[in-house]
């Protein structure tokens, strides 16, 4: 059996599944079956220059600043570090695989990580993709989207 984790947004680390992997082997192991092989699929380093974005962001802050001395930049733009990190980390994801060049390029490291997968365990007969979030919406697209060139990674997914 294989098993092939799809991660959500925010997610920026390549060991995001190793605690459920540990608790899928922990419980097969209490039932004697076989335990699975897993994969966890990662793109998140695809979605890696929002830094640009809120380096204009500061910029534009303090231009402003510097044109309107009497009024507080940082009371303009409240909340500052929550922002950033929702709007980068979430909103950010989304809008960045949204992106048609963005989306080729994660469809396509996810097809050639399972391809890879499926091809170093040609004997396993079973594959379970785990989808989470974002990773949900990029196996949807991949599996029943008709949007797509006949070109496009989903395609070999």
């Amino acid at each position: 059996m294989l098993v092939f984790f799809m991660h959500g947004v925010a997610t920026r680390n390549v060991q995001y599944a190793d605690s459920l992997q540990s608790l899928i082997r922990e419980e097969f192991s209490q039932q004697q079956v076989a335990l699975p092989l897993f994969y966890a699929s990662f793109w998140g380093d695809v979605l890696n220059d929002v830094g640009k974005l809120w380096n204009a962001v500061h910029q534009n802050l303090q231009a402003f600043q510097s044109a309107n001395p009497q009024v507080d930049a940082q009371a303009v733009f409240r909340y500052q570090n929550f922002r950033k990190g929702f709007f980068s980390e979430f909103v950010g994801d989304a809008f960045t695989y949204l992106n048609s060049e963005r989306g080729i390029k994660i469809r396509k490291l996810i097809a050639e990580q399972l391809s890879d997968f499926i091809s170093r365990n040609p004997n396993e007969t079973e594959l379970h993709i785990v989808s989470h979030s974002l990773g949900t919406v990029v196996l949807w697209d991949a599996l029943f989207s008709e949007r797509f060139h006949s070109d496009d990674p989903a395609f070999e997914i």
